[in-house]
């Protein structure tokens, strides 16, 4: 009775409950309805888990409190009772899972409204409806008429200054040895196919970054990637191989060749666990750099939190090294906080703490570091493609060699385009 009921109701808007069981309803069935139509949806939400608390439970009365939390643009209260009435009610999934793609939509996660939708059509089989209604919202989330399957990737520039520009914890470079520059770069990245579910997948990007008066500290490095992309229900699981090569002052600087595996958990309809961990094997491409050879991994863990184009991110790593140069052969640990709110369209800004501690143990005399980083950013989106970007960061490294001891400075404003 249930799936004849729904079938009628696809888009939120509140069921009607029939049948000889429900026609001595109590009032607060009737007035939940009432005050739902004339769009007090507190009222409604009130009337209706009164109605549910009193132990008169079902999927069309959870469907009508997780339509009200909508309406209250509680989306992650409505996430959660939708997500729930999939679990309870397997007939429902279809549905449930359409209607959590409106919310993952009302959120600005595009991604994620597209992976709910294709879930609603595979799930729909016997809905002809549901298929229908899922098929055009995914082409409304394909403004130039594309399929859902196809690649994604982005391609930018940006100039600025650097006041600092070696960084010898990263690339080994000798002690007092920086420079200060007018700087520019250029990078693209692209993965793809997608489709919303599970395959295997491409990724690669290029970089490449000019620092016009200390060219001995230009850079550019290109990277591929392969990686089986798994999906089950509330969760997503990578895993892949990477290769990487990379150049600094004109001269070949390492080659990499690694693994990596991750997690991700949808705890609710806008907020998320990241589970990674990463390997790569380092070999020097140039003899200039020999002690740059060995082995990284590393290992992080994030919460992330969206809602109506505001994100938040909090970010625990774990790296060691085992490198033929101790000098390049940290262990460290990373904690950062970033914020952004960014409109589809318009004006946004964002804000970054991050932190990370530097022990050097196999050196002679050992040596400890800790970096503190402070960013803030101005952004504009136009069109929903293109990003334009204000951003300034300084950071400040605290060693206990004091050689190594450092401020930088950066200021850059650049320009990406989506695609």
């Amino acid at each position: 009775m249930y799936r004849r009921i729904l079938s009628a109701w696809l888009t939120i808007s509140v069921l009607t409950l029939a049948g000889g069981a429900f026609a001595a309803i109590d009032d607060d069935w009737s007035a939940g309805q009432q005050a739902f139509q004339e769009g007090n949806y507190a009222a409604a939400l009130l009337h209706f888990q009164t109605f549910r608390d009193a132990g008169l439970d079902g999927p069309a009365v959870d469907y009508n409190i997780a339509v009200s939390q909508f309406k209250l643009q509680r989306y992650e209260d409505a996430a959660q009772t939708f997500t729930a009435i999939a679990s309870r009610f397997p007939e429902m999934r279809g549905l449930a899972e359409y209607n959590l793609g409106l919310v993952a939509r009302r959120l600005g996660e595009t991604a994620g409204a597209r992976a709910h939708f294709l879930r609603a059509y595979e799930l729909s089989s016997d809905n002809r409806t549901i298929r229908v209604l899922a098929s055009r919202r995914l082409r409304e989330l394909e403004p130039d008429g594309r399929a859902a399957s196809r690649w994604t990737g982005a391609i930018g520039v940006r100039a600025g200054h650097d006041d600092n520009v070696a960084l010898r914890d990263e690339a080994g470079l000798p002690a007092g040895k920086t420079g200060e520059s007018p700087m520019s770069d250029v990078f693209a990245s692209i993965q793809g196919p997608w489709n919303g579910r599970s395959g295997v997948r491409l990724d690669g990007s290029a970089y490449l970054v000019r620092y016009f008066d200390a060219d001995e500290f230009d850079q550019s490095q290109l990277r591929g990637g392969i990686f089986y992309d798994w999906r089950p229900d509330d969760w997503r699981i990578q895993v892949g191989l990477h290769t990487s090569a990379g150049t600094l002052g004109g001269d070949a600087f390492d080659r990499k060749v690694g693994a990596d595996a991750s997690v991700r958990r949808y705890v609710s309809g806008n907020a998320s666990i990241d589970l990674r961990y990463t390997y790569d094997d380092v070999s020097d491409a140039d003899v200039l750099f020999s002690g740059i050879a060995g082995s990284r991994q590393q290992a992080d863990a994030r919460y992330r939190w969206y809602r109506d184009g505001h994100r938040m991110q909090i970010a625990l790593g774990l790296e060691t090294n085992d490198r033929m140069d101790p000098g390049v052969s940290p262990n460290r640990t990373r904690l950062g906080v970033r914020y952004r709110y960014q409109p589809e369209n318009g004006l946004g800004y964002g804000a970054s703490i991050d932190v990370r501690k530097s022990d050097y143990d196999d050196l002679v005399t050992p040596r400890e570091e800790d970096l503190l980083t402070l960013g803030a950013a101005l952004s504009y989106a136009f069109r929903g493609d293109w990003l334009f970007l204000f951003d300034i960061r300084h950071s400040d490294n605290d060693s206990t060699d004091v050689k190594f001891s450092y401020d930088r400075a950066q200021i850059i404003l650049g320009a990406t385009k989506l695609f």
